[in-house]
């Protein structure tokens, strides 16, 4: 504990000392007005008003101190010339036995003195009749009982200066560990990477830290006192239950649950609700501890997506075998029954055939499911792909009156992998994106750089858009809305992207267009 802080409180207690005997004395005199036996202290009142003014104004404690023993003495001084009682000269000595509270030696003696010479001066020339009464004997008696109250006062100084000392290191200490351990608390409470949020009984927030600020995107002067929207309105009644069950001293710990920010995005939230109790056991708060785990369902997605594919790759090697061998004698007979020209069942055999070549193009997909390991990555230029490929279906663009814009704003990105399927991604992708628009309409590609390592390729149309549904299972195997698809080509794509460490996502809007955002790491020159 810092020294001026340890003097004010010392000051602080002298003076509520001083102002406790004014405001006594000053009841005893109107008491005792009516026999005029103690004046008035007007004096001391003023100046112990005074005091209690430069107190609040923070003066200096050393100056307060100075003149609180100024004032104790001097009101005492006071109260004995205005009356003749000899005994009034205690006061001198309660003075004495008052100032080792400061625990200063120099003050002690400086006192001493000067309360030896206030009696001497006192006796002398004020208590007159007392003085006619008494010889040098009692004099000096008298000083050397006042010199042995001196001492007593010293050594109730020391005892009282060890007393307090072990009172302030106790207190001291448990300050510093009130102040450490809510320091520890704030610093955990600040720095934490979880958001944390506590709210009161009324479901209003009362502290936030920086964490949730990132998070949800609040800031405290926007939410601090409100009741702010967290959860989504079609959870309400999920939250509501919750809010229940924590009233009713219950918690939840690590439960997932889909939580809104500011602007009205959700994400997936591992969140652990606990109520706070004071020491009486009552609940006067609540708390929230929130992490995102959007990128954790993301990348679980992923991994099933993967187990998945690997699983169909399996499946695919033993289909393609076992299929194509008896597939490819039945295709031979058909063959020859189709040179008959005359046969009755022309018809059907012409059927048949074209299912055999539905068959063995499903067949063919497949066996780009079961080939996984069959890459063999090479450097190439995306930018002489995606320029091939739009050279490719120009003829077909114009005919069917579809604009085409490019936006370049990245070049001569290489790419490391295998350019053959890179270029299956990319016709399946602008393939569709033709096929959505019926009459004529605009695509537009756009190549640009999201950071150090990664670039994106997004095919835009204004074409008939996807329904929710269709999107959230594209990817999924023998999934079509065409009559004549597959439903294995978008997921070849998404195979093929994952292997090259990149990602794809679809935005869709049905009757209005899609887009298709490829994102793709390149080798830095």
């Amino acid at each position: 504990m810092k020294h001026s802080t340890i003097l004010r409180k010392r000051n602080q207690f002298v003076l509520f000392l001083f102002t406790a005997g004014t405001i006594i004395h000053a009841i005893i005199s109107i008491i005792g007005l009516l026999n005029y036996v103690v004046p008035f202290p007007l004096i001391t009142s003023i100046y112990c008003g005074l005091l209690l003014i430069l107190s609040a104004l923070h003066l200096n404690e050393y100056v307060m101190r100075t003149l609180l023993i100024i004032g104790l003495n001097g009101s005492n001084l006071i109260m004995i010339l205005q009356s003749d009682y000899i005994y009034h000269l205690i006061f001198l000595f309660l003075l004495l036995f008052l100032l080792p509270i400061y625990q200063s030696i120099w003050i002690n003696i400086t006192m001493i003195i000067i309360t030896i010479i206030q009696i001497i001066l006192l006796i002398e020339y004020h208590y007159l009749s007392f003085r006619g009464s008494i010889n040098d004997a009692d004099i000096t008696l008298f000083i050397l009982i006042l010199f042995f109250l001196g001492a007593i006062g010293i050594i109730q100084g020391f005892y009282i200066n060890y007393s307090w000392k072990k009172i302030e290191t106790h207190s001291d200490s448990l300050e510093k560990a009130f102040l450490s351990k809510e320091g520890y608390l704030n610093l955990f409470f600040e720095n934490a990477k979880d958001s944390i949020a506590v709210f009161d009984l009324e479901n209003k927030i009362i502290a936030i830290n920086p964490a949730f600020e990132k998070l949800y995107g609040w800031k405290p002067e926007e939410c601090i006192g409100k009741a702010i929207p967290l959860v989504p309105p079609e959870y309400v009644n999920a939250a509501v239950a919750r809010s229940n069950h924590l009233m009713n001293g219950g918690s939840f710990d690590l439960l997932e649950s889909k939580d809104m920010k500011k602007d009205g995005t959700y994400f997936d939230a591992q969140i652990t609700l606990s109520p706070i109790f004071d020491y009486d056991g009552e609940i006067i708060a609540t708390s929230i501890i929130t992490r995102d785990i959007s990128y954790k369902k993301e990348a679980e997605k992923l991994i099933i997506q993967s187990e998945k594919l690997k699983a169909i790759g399996e499946i695919a090697a033993g289909v393609a075998h076992e299929v194509r061998n008896p597939l490819t004698v039945i295709s031979g007979f058909v063959q020859m029954m189709n040179n008959d020209k005359n046969s009755p069942y022309a018809f059907y055999t012409n059927l048949i055939e074209s299912e055999i070549d539905r068959i063995n193009l499903i067949i063919g997909e497949f066996l780009v499911l079961s080939k996984p390991h069959a890459m063999q990555p090479k450097e190439f230029k995306i930018d002489k792909v995606i320029t091939d490929i739009l050279t490719l279906y120009r003829p077909e663009l114009q005919l069917r009156n579809i604009s085409l814009t490019e936006n370049w704003h990245a070049n001569d990105l290489t790419v490391k992998g295998d350019v053959n399927q890179i270029k299956q991604v990319f016709i399946n992708i602008i393939k569709n994106a033709v096929e959505a628009i019926e009459k004529e309409g605009d695509i537009i590609i756009t190549i640009d750089k999201t950071s150090n390592h990664f670039f994106t390729i997004c095919v835009t149309d204004n074409g008939s858009g996807m329904k929710k549904e269709v999107v959230e299972n594209i990817f999924k195997p023998f999934y079509t809305t065409k009559e004549t698809g597959t439903g294995l080509g978008m997921m070849i794509t998404e195979k093929i992207i994952l292997e090259h460490e990149g990602q794809i996502t679809i935005n869709s809007e049905y009757g209005k267009g899609s887009s298709i955002t490829i994102k793709l790491p390149y080798i830095k020159a």
